[in-house]
């Protein structure tokens, strides 16, 4: 058995269901009134019937306990997985960024002995360009953008993304919802670029921390289950370098899937990677 919330809620249900079946049949008013003495009142059949009921109702819970306890176990190893990675990420940046900027310091100490003005005024800005190249992935690190999510009420004057923002953050929280992840803090959201009428413009959503990034990344499967998003997808927010990176990926994907279509693929760690469909 697969553990799912909407799984949890029947089983609910069915066990709310079956208590108010008894009571009404022992004809008293609530659950505290069910005793030796009013549920001595059943005949043989009415209770064998009862506790059938029950004893399949608890064998439900018992195996979705057992999923969810798997299921958990899973989500443990994802988290640990992905904060390895994050870990790996930050290191590789901060070793580019220490690199970088000893590679510049060097050529500032350089420039500074020779003493030319022109070649010091160069190395300054590149230590500058290199300090803002990693703040600005640290920004877009929180980021995520959403694709999909049509607006019917824009309109030619809301071409920054001023107007129907309420809406768009409602419709982000609603997407949290059905991925759970409601924990998930919505900073600020903004539609990117110009209203076009035969275009849907995606929405760029900043989180608390890039760790929520990676939380509704993971769960954006969620949304192909969804009738209201089962259009929307969610991508991190990518440089126009890294975006051309990922559509080169994409297109790989695609012709391996048309060559073998028995697999599963996907990319992970800026690789295509395949495993047997089940």
């Amino acid at each position: 058995m697969d553990f799912s919330v909407e799984l949890l809620h029947s089983t609910e249900k069915k066990l709310n269901a079956e208590i108010s079946r008894l009571m009404k049949a022992v004809k008293v008013s609530t659950v505290s009134d069910l005793n030796s003495n009013t549920l001595g009142k059943l005949q043989k059949a009415p209770s064998n019937d009862f506790l059938n009921a029950f004893v399949a109702l608890l064998e439900s819970n018992m195996s979705l306990c057992k999923a969810a306890a798997s299921s958990i176990d899973e989500m443990k190893s994802k988290v640990l997985d992905t904060q390895n990675q994050l870990i790996h990420r930050q290191q590789d940046e901060l070793a580019k960024v220490k690199d970088t900027v000893q590679t510049e310091m060097k050529s500032w100490a350089d420039v500074a002995r020779k003493n030319d003005k022109q070649n010091r005024q160069l190395t300054a800005k590149s230590v500058k360009e290199a300090v803002k190249a990693v703040s600005e992935e640290e920004e877009r690190s929180k980021n995520i953008i959403v694709y999909g999510v049509t607006d019917e009420e824009e309109t030619e004057t809301d071409w920054e993304g001023v107007l129907n923002i309420d809406k768009a953050s409602e419709t982000v929280k609603s997407i949290c919802e059905v991925t759970d992840c409601l924990n998930v803090e919505v900073q600020s959201c903004s539609r990117i670029g110009m209203w076009k009428s035969d275009k849907i413009r995606p929405i760029k959503v900043q989180l608390r921390t890039s760790s929520d990034v990676d939380l509704l990344l993971r769960r954006a499967c969620k949304l192909k289950s969804s009738e209201e998003f089962s259009g929307v997808y969610l991508a991190p927010d990518r440089t126009p370098e890294q975006r051309a990176a990922r559509n080169k990926l994409v297109q790989h994907m695609k012709e391996l899937i048309i060559k073998d279509s028995s697999k599963h693929y996907f990319i992970r760690d800026d690789k295509v990677r395949y495993t047997d469909k089940k």
